[in-house]
């Protein structure tokens, strides 16, 4: 598992392996919102054996093959830390390894709070997710490892729910992913809004927070301020109500979050005019 500054998504990702996991192993790639504590706590919480490594990295790719060469069991389970399982996937996922299968998943992408989903991109696909280790190498691509698969893969049915859309907005606003209809249309992160994508092709800046200071003049109180406007207004044009069908379907870690969501819309008539607790 990758995560950086995912305090407010860890906890339910890990919940939702708590039964399927034997050890985790996450890569922080260098959180400053209490992530790494988070991840602990919810180590010993849900009684899951693993560590935290603390990778420096100018890329995902790196970190995830950091991950990966700590774990010591033969299947691996290739999670983010925004992404979340239900119990039917599973299962799925488990009947698909047993016949030599390497797991594609589905996700569905949550928009603001935890009934909405992005209009543009209702479903990210597909994740590389359950695969046994001699499946695959790592290999060497333009800017980033790569995995490179040796068996057949298997389009799963049931799909995970993505919590990408489901973070603070500063945080959201510093990760970098592109509300762009090149990004949305075609899947490709190289693009002008994408500032993730700049910082990981410099090398000159060790942190994301230091690549914005340097080059756009922006600190991290700077962003604080502005990213809740900014993400409000993103919001009204791309949130959606989750259909029937899609709200049967949540991973059973998601519909207990209802019960108490952590952000929630809120509506003037048919308007949404902010969302608790930061807009």
């Amino acid at each position: 598992m990758i995560a950086w500054n995912e305090e407010n998504t860890i906890d339910l990702s890990l919940k939702s392996i708590k039964n399927l996991a034997d050890e985790v192993v996450i890569a922080d790639t260098g959180s400053f919102d209490g992530t790494v504590k988070k991840a602990l706590d919810c180590l010993d919480k849900f009684d899951l054996s693993g560590e935290v490594l603390r990778v420096k990295s100018h890329s995902l790719g790196e970190a995830r093959l950091a991950a990966f060469d700590k774990c010591s069991e033969n299947w691996i389970l290739l999670m983010d830390s925004n992404l979340v399982l239900s119990e039917a996937l599973k299962k799925e996922m488990l009947d698909a390894s047993r016949k030599g299968y390497v797991s594609l998943v589905s996700s569905l992408n949550l928009m603001g709070d935890y009934e909405h989903y992005f209009t543009p991109l209702p479903f990210h696909g597909h994740h590389n997710t359950l695969f046994r280790r001699d499946h695959v190498k790592w290999k060497e691509t333009f800017d980033r490892p790569t995995l490179s698969f040796l068996a057949k893969r298997r389009e799963i049915k049931h799909w995970a729910v993505n919590l990408s859309r489901v973070r603070p907005a500063w945080r959201y606003w510093y990760r970098g992913e592109a509300f762009d209809p090149k990004h949305s249309k075609n899947r490709d992160y190289r693009t002008d809004s994408n500032i993730q994508y700049k910082w990981l092709r410099s090398v000159k800046y060790p942190s994301l927070v230091e690549y914005v200071k340097s080059e756009m003049g922006l600190t991290l109180n700077d962003v604080k301020n502005f990213a809740p406007s900014w993400f409000l207004d993103l919001v009204r044009k791309y949130a959606k109500p989750l259909e029937l069908s899609m709200k049967e379907k949540l991973p059973e870690v998601i519909k207990e979050e209802l019960s108490n969501p952590r952000f929630k819309l809120k509506y003037k008539g048919d308007k949404i005019i902010g969302r608790h607790p930061e807009l």
